[in-house]
This record gives structure tokens, C-alpha cells and sequence, in this order.
């Protein structure tokens, strides 16, 4: 008896401290859930203060400036982050166990949940990124080739802008091509024949891939997948991006598999299907199947060559309208490369003001407003807020690039912020510099930053070299500013004409 009064009153006393202990945690649950943002309707959430989708970066944006730095709400029975500081979005992405991608409709359904850009960082993401650094940087006698090949192509687009001197043109028709040229090269080591329909395959991917990413297209068929069978414009944007994607791989991956030969490597599928084989030849099995490859190959494509292009038009657009910095970048060119020398990648850290150059264009355009969704993989605590589980967090990489309090006059083109009072490129550990994000942080910051910023450097000093841009004759010149041009997402630049004048003959 006495054995089971003191059992009885011992259960008491642990239930009794249990239920205090359950009770401080749904407190201290509810204290953390009390972060800012704004309160919507049940369900709905704050729909009704979202409008237009495709400019929401500007919404949230707005709304951040209300509730500073990191707030969330409630959209259609979902909690939803935003993190508006660069600092926050590096604490929430440096444990890929805690916060990873938020599956998109066209990762699961377009690239067979194969692609790693938008894959779940333990799907083969490391893996996939291992495999393209060693694509990017195979042996030395390659990368040289490639270079020689695109600084061809390159001349050969400066050719045609200066063929069109006299009169007022549009760069886009030379710059798309050249794009398309240069990640050919990339991905099978040559470019095609001017007359082949297959060389503008991977324009037609990227121009489907874009209209598919779309909020308006994206988020029903996200929450809606099936209405991709139903007759209408889901099912008939589905069909076109599958045509795009299985023409892409029909050129750039089966003609490539096909007349592979071990030890020859022309570009990035020759590097996978190495890789591949040798696989095979040792485990008899390898984990880059050809679908993995096929994703790298999208992500390289999507990723890459649209944002190349967009980074090259800008940065003319900005010429024609700050001559002034176009003069200086001028005669940092004629001081480091020289009118006949070839630009290198070795100049670039010669050259602090070009550089200073890029990294301002990239944050006065901030051309993906928002990175790519992120979910919380468990309840996290961020800033001293509770996260829940399955949240999703965006990163507003438009509000933290223009941010008045870190940038001050984050509207204004200035290179000069990104340089020190004698003129060299602030240290990557500067606060200007950690708070430029463009190619996102952590572990899913994107493995194409070092490429990418070499080829853009490669591809500005080349034109630059021998060209001047300036703005049209009797014509206006559209305003450089990105807030006017926020009409589609991802951000949708200016379309404008302007002249190329010989540098020679000024």
C-alpha cells in the first residue's frame, strides 16, 4: 500500500511538473511566435496587401520598413518568412540541415527534381556542386582554349556593334547570340553553325523557364500540379517548356553522349560523362546519371545565360547614361591592358574600379529580387523569433541591396562606394561588400560566382576596350533605374537602342 502511495504521489509530482514544464514551453513557444509583421485575414493572410505578385519584391519591401529587418505573416494558411539583413539570411543558410530550398513546381516537374539550384541540399547537391567547380576549372590547357574562344566571339560582337555605328541600334539581337555562343562553348566545347535551328534551343528553354517562374504561373501550379493536364494556358506553358527542355538535351547531351571519346573533354557534359565512366569502371554504378547531368546542364543554362545577358545590357545602359564613369573605366583599361593587348582574367585585380563597377551594377539592379525560396526544415530561432517548421523564407535581396540605412543613397549608380580613400576595392570582409548578395550565402550560394564575375569582366574590358557607348541620336534614352522596370519576375530590364562609337576615332 505504502509502495503504491508513493508511486501514485511520485506520477503526481512529475505530471504536475511536466504540465509546468509543457505550459513554459507553449509561453516561451508563443513569446518567440510574437515577431513582427503584418496580421491578415484567417487563411487568406495579408493576399489582399500582396497585389500584383510579380512586383512583390517592392511590397515586401514596403512592408519591411514597417517591421525592420525580419518579420513574417500568414499567406493562404502558410506562414511566410522575409529577411530583409545579410547578416540574417547567413545565419539562416549556413545549416543546410535547418533551412533548405522550398521545392518549385518546374524543379519537380521540368528538371526532374534532378537540378541542384533548386534541389534539397542532401539530394546530391554537394556532389553536383563538386562537379561543377571541376567542369569550370578543368586542366589549364582547356580553360585557355575556352577563353581564346570567347574573347572570338567576343570580337566578333564588338565588330558588329561598331558595323552599326552610324546609326542608332539595340544591342539585344548581339548580345543574345553571343550568350548563346559562349555557354554552347561551355557546355560542348564548340559553338554551331550560323544556319543550325538547334542554336537557338537554349533561348527558347530560358524564355519558357522565365514565363513558368512567373508568381502568377508559378503558384497555382505549385499548389495545383495537376493543372498541368487540364486544357488551358497551364497545360499549353508546361508543353512548350518540356519541347524546349527535351530539344536541349536531344543537342546538347545525346549528340554529345554519343560521339564521346575517354579523354577527350571539350566542355561541361564531356566533364560529367568522364566522371560518369570512370565511375562505372570502378564501382560499376555512379550516381551522375544522365538525368543529374541533364539538370546541371539546365541549371548551368538558366542560371547562367540569362543573367549574363541581363548583367551585359545593363552595364551598357549604364554607360550611355554615366559617360563620366564609362571615361574612367577608359583609362583603366588603357592603363593596365592596354589598346593591344588582350584582356585577361589576371588583370582583374589591376583593376579596382571595373571591378568596382560590376559589383555596383549587380547591387543598384538587383535583377533576382528575391532569391529562390527557402522552408525551414524544423522549428528554428532566428533573431530571437521562432521560425516554425515548413515556414517559407524568402530573402529580399532587393530590400537589402538598397537598404538607406546600411547603402545611404542606395538609388543613386555610384561605384565609388565599393572603394577605399586611395581608390582600391574594399577587403571582402568590409560590411559594403558582405551585404552585396547577389549570388546569395552560406552553403547554397551559388558555385558560378567566380566564373561568372570573371566571364562579365572578360566580356565588359573586351568592349570597352575598343568601344564607346552613348546614348541614341534624337531619340530618349530609357531611365537606368530598375524601380521602373519591375513590370515582370524575375526583374524585367529596359529595352532601349544606343550608339557604339570606335574609341580610336574620338
Amino acid at each position: 500500500m505504502y509502495v503504491q502511495e508513493t508511486l501514485v504521489a511520485t506520477a503526481s509530482v512529475l505530471a504536475g511538473f511536466y504540465g509546468v514544464l509543457s505550459l513554459f514551453r507553449y509561453l516561451r513557444r508563443r513569446r518567440k511566435q510574437q515577431s513582427p509583421g503584418p496580421v491578415g485575414y484567417p487563411f487568406f493572410g495579408i493576399l489582399s496587401q500582396i497585389g500584383n505578385f510579380n512586383v512583390i519584391h517592392k511590397t515586401l519591401t514596403a512592408i519591411g520598413k514597417r517591421y525592420g529587418r525580419f518579420f513574417q505573416f500568414k499567406l493562404v494558411g502558410k506562414n511566410v518568412v522575409v529577411l530583409r539583413s545579410a547578416s540574417i539570411v547567413q545565419t539562416a543558410f549556413d545549416d543546410a540541415n535547418l533551412v533548405d530550398r522550398k521545392e518549385t513546381f518546374f524543379q519537380k516537374y521540368v528538371f526532374n527534381g534532378k537540378g541542384f539550384a533548386f534541389a534539397n541540399y542532401k539530394n546530391y547537391v554537394p556532389e553536383l556542386r563538386n562537379v561543377f567547380h571541376t567542369a569550370m576549372y578543368w586542366q589549364q590547357s582547356a580553360r585557355v582554349k575556352h577563353d581564346e574562344a570567347l574573347l572570338k566571339e567576343t570580337n566578333s560582337a564588338v565588330r558588329q556593334f561598331l558595323g552599326e555605328m552610324s546609326h542608332n541600334f539595340s544591342p539585344d539581337p548581339v548580345i543574345k547570340d553571343l550568350m548563346a555562343k559562349l555557354f554552347t562553348i561551355e557546355l560542348i566545347g564548340e559553338t554551331l553553325p550560323v544556319d543550325d535551328p538547334d542554336s537557338k534551343l537554349l533561348w527558347e528553354l530560358i524564355d519558357h523557364l522565365y514565363t513558368l517562374l512567373e508568381p502568377s504561373i508559378d503558384a497555382p501550379l505549385r499548389v495545383l500540379p495537376f493543372l498541368r493536364f487540364l486544357p488551358g494556358k497551364y497545360r499549353n506553358i508546361f508543353r512548350d517548356t518540356i519541347k524546349a527542355r527535351d530539344g536541349v538535351a536531344r543537342r546538347y547531351f545525346d549528340t554529345q553522349k554519343s560521339t564521346y571519346k575517354e579523354g577527350r573533354v571539350r566542355g561541361l557534359v564531356d566533364v560529367c560523362l568522364k566522371i560518369q565512366q570512370e565511375e562505372m569502371q570502378t564501382k560499376g554504378e555512379s550516381w551522375l546519371t544522365d538525368d543529374y547531368i541533364k539538370g546541371l546542364m539546365y541549371d548551368t543554362v538558366a542560371a547562367g545565360m540569362s543573367e549574363m545577358m541581363k548583367s551585359i545590357r545593363m552595364l551598357i545602359l549604364l554607360m550611355c547614361h554615366y559617360q563620366n564613369v564609362q571615361s574612367r573605366v577608359h583609362t583603366e583599361i588603357d592603363d593596365v591592358i592596354g589598346t593591344t593587348s588582350i584582356p585577361c582574367s589576371s588583370h582583374r585585380n589591376k583593376m579596382p574600379y571595373t571591378e568596382a563597377v560590376l559589383l555596383e551594377m549587380l547591387r543598384y539592379v538587383s535583377q533576382t529580387p528575391l532569391a529562390i525560396p527557402h522552408k525551414s526544415n524544423k522549428d528554428v530561432v532566428l533573431d530571437g523569433y521562432l521560425i516554425e517548421k515548413d515556414s517559407g523564407i524568402f530573402p529580399n535581396i532587393w530590400g537589402i541591396h538598397h537598404d538607406e540605412i546600411v547603402w545611404g543613397d542606395p538609388w543613386v549608380f555610384r561605384p565609388e562606394r565599393f572603394l577605399t580613400e586611395n581608390d582600391q576595392l574594399l577587403p571582402a570582409d568590409h560590411k559594403l561588400r558582405r551585404t552585396l548578395i547577389p549570388f546569395s550565402v552560406g552553403k547554397r550560394r551559388c558555385p558560378g560566382e567566380d566564373f561568372a564575375m570573371s566571364r562579365l569582366f572578360l566580356l565588359f574590358t573586351s568592349m570597352l576596350q575598343r568601344i564607346e557607348f552613348s546614348p541614341p541620336a534624337e531619340e530618349e534614352l530609357p531611365s537606368a533605374d530598375p524601380r521602373l522596370y519591375t513590370n515582370k519576375y524575375p526583374l524585367l530590364l529596359p529595352v532601349f537602342t544606343c550608339r557604339a562609337l570606335p574609341r580610336e576615332a574620338i
